[in-house]
């Protein structure tokens, strides 16, 4: 760990973090404008909101924005091994002398505004005050959770974008899925571009429905090919960031978002790398069709026979995930370092017979034989990571 992030970290700690205890009662915008006001104002974003879909589609856009050499800066939740991840400068975490910069500025307008920010939305102003500091910056926002009431929501977007749709924080967002989609859309601002990436019948439906009255609507179509990104539902987001880029940046041109594109990696995002004589694919999926799509790309990229580590926070809905997983697929419950994670006595009596590891590195310790998929929580994800970092070769 770099010695600065100690001390951003022990200063976002004393900050409620929602992120950790799922509680979302008393989110507003109001406090996060009145801080942001105190900070130099940002060029108007991207802001990209969705149940799925929401990390690649931002990175698709930044690596096309890059290929046409325009400068970025990309802002995504959660990390998996340093906080400096939550921000992208040119495609790269923040260096921690700009991070510091913003952070100290953050500190300095709310105690001007005589306002305590949650830990997200410190992180959220400091991006704001990164963002105002690059010359000729494209900036790229990724909603936390929801749209309407989370903080990126506190800077007027050019363009939003709304990714797939599906249940997820029904306790926050509402019990339907019009109910979420009105959420989501939250984001949108009247006059300026929505779009709205591929959803299935159900999910159109929903956001037909809750479309805010001026908003003008674009209605994305899946990409004509698979970009770097494993796995075909990525060409959602592709079709979702290509739609979003000509509306953001209508001069940049298909060959620059062709060859950005093709070039985009994200970790944990069906990352393969090779251990100890065997493959193991990562990815933070935590929803149902996110872990339906994950086990999909796993049974291309791995050889029959692979285990499943799965682990999940407590608030997921966990039917859904587990009725994405093949019968009869070996399948290891695992725990993680969060207070959100769920224990060994937390899942459906269906699946309590199966193996238990208090961690993923638990089971990388003594693993199955085979191959193995690691999913279920982007902080599982990370877990692996950091576990496996040194001498692991990624798998294009």
């Amino acid at each position: 760990m770099h010695p600065s992030e100690h001390a951003l970290l022990e200063w976002l700690d004393r900050a409620p973090n929602r992120e950790r205890t799922q509680d979302f009662r008393g989110m507003r915008l109001d406090e996060v404008r009145r801080v942001l006001a105190r900070l130099p104002a940002p060029p108007a974003p991207l802001t990209v909101a969705g149940t799925k879909g929401k990390g690649s589609t931002v990175r698709l856009a930044e690596c096309a924005l890059l290929a046409g050499g325009r400068r970025t800066l990309a802002f995504t939740s959660p990390h998996l091994r340093s906080v400096a991840e939550r921000w992208r400068v040119d495609g790269e975490p923040a260096p921690w002398p700009m991070i510091e910069t913003a952070a100290l500025a953050t500190a300095d307008a709310e105690a001007a505004a005589g306002i305590r920010l949650s830990w997200f939305e410190r992180t959220t102003a400091m991006a704001v005050a990164m963002a105002a500091a690059i010359p000729d910056v494209r900036l790229i926002l990724e909603v936390g959770i929801g749209g309407r009431l989370d903080a990126v929501n506190a800077i007027d977007p050019a363009v939003a974008a709304v990714t797939h749709l599906s249940f997820d924080h029904r306790d926050v967002l509402g019990p339907t899925l019009e109910h979420i989609a009105g959420e989501k859309l939250g984001i949108s601002r009247p006059g300026r571009p929505l779009v709205i990436g591929p959803q299935t019948v159900e999910g159109a439906l929903a956001v037909r429905r809750r479309l805010p009255a001026g908003v003008p609507a674009v209605w994305a179509q899946p990409d004509r090919r698979r970009p770097g990104l494993p796995g075909d539902h990525q060409r959602e987001n592709a079709g979702t960031a290509r739609a979003a880029l000509h509306a953001f940046e209508p001069n940049l041109g298909e060959d620059a978002i062709d060859r950005g594109f093709a070039a985009a990696q994200l970790e944990a995002r069906c990352q393969t790398v090779s251990w100890r004589g065997r493959t193991l694919l990562i990815d933070g999926a935590h929803n149902g069709p996110s872990v339906a799509a994950t086990l999909a790309v796993a049974a291309e990229r791995l050889r029959p026979g692979f285990t499943v580590v799965i682990g999940t926070a407590k608030d997921k809905e966990i039917d859904p995930i587990l009725a994405a997983i093949p019968a009869g697929t070996p399948l290891i419950r695992c725990g993680y370092d969060s207070p959100r994670a769920r224990g060994r006595g937390d899942w459906p009596a269906a699946v309590l017979g199966t193996p238990w590891s208090p961690s993923v590195a638990a089971v990388l310790a003594d693993p199955p034989t085979g191959d193995l998929c690691v999913t279920g929580s982007f902080y599982v994800a990370g877990e692996a990571l950091i576990m496996l970092q040194g001498g692991v070769a990624v798998v294009q």
